[in-house]
């Protein structure tokens, strides 16, 4: 079923419907997959995928509903990313589960070096021994029939109301209410939709 040999890597991570198209552009890393093998990232009937998908720990979930198609964005993914169904995300957007470093000096402190260390050790994973008990995460939630336009961000703890669009270049740092068009940075309500 898989192509590429990247995503034949992970077979034992990943859930893919058989309906599903994952375009050649697209690419997955697992940086540090679970031992026993679980269902990492689950991609229901019919969707059409072009993105790139980073877990980078055992517990990182990415779930993407039916019918969706997702442009050449970027899903970094620590905890929980969801996509509903009937969902549209366009190129270059970034979604983004957590801080990827603690908000205190002491305990990002060692972070350069152990990326350094982990990076000689093994160029293909720089994140082997991060430490993420300092690491504010929060899942994302992506409700079904949502637009989301290229080069948006949205960020760790955001959940987007079903049938909302959020406008080109926005960075959505806040929950967003069903039927709703926002934009800007950081992203306000802009209008509702009838």
């Amino acid at each position: 079923m898989f192509q590429n040999p990247l995503w034949q890597l992970y077979s034992d991570y990943i859930k893919i419907h058989p309906t599903v198209i994952i375009d050649p552009c697209a690419s997955i890393k697992i940086f540090n997959p679970p031992v026993s093998p679980e269902i990492c990232l689950e991609i229901d009937e019919n969707s059409h995928i072009f993105s790139n998908f980073a877990l980078l720990r055992p517990e990182s979930r990415i779930s993407v509903g039916k019918r969706c198609q997702i442009g050449i964005s970027h899903f970094n993914c620590a905890e929980c990313i969801e996509i509903g169904d009937d969902v549209l995300i366009a190129w270059n957007v970034t979604l983004i589960d957590h801080d990827s470093h603690a908000l205190e000096w002491k305990y990002r402190k060692n972070d350069v070096t152990q990326c350094y260390q982990d990076y000689l050790a093994d160029r293909n994973n720089l994140i082997k021994n991060k430490e993420w008990s300092h690491v504010d995460m929060k899942p994302i939630i992506i409700s079904d029939k949502v637009w989301i336009g290229f080069n948006a961000t949205i960020l760790k703890g955001v959940t987007i109301g079903e049938g909302s669009v959020i406008g080109a270049c926005s960075v959505v740092t806040r929950d967003v209410p069903p039927n709703c068009v926002f934009a800007g940075n950081p992203a306000k309500l802009i209008k509702e939709i009838d």
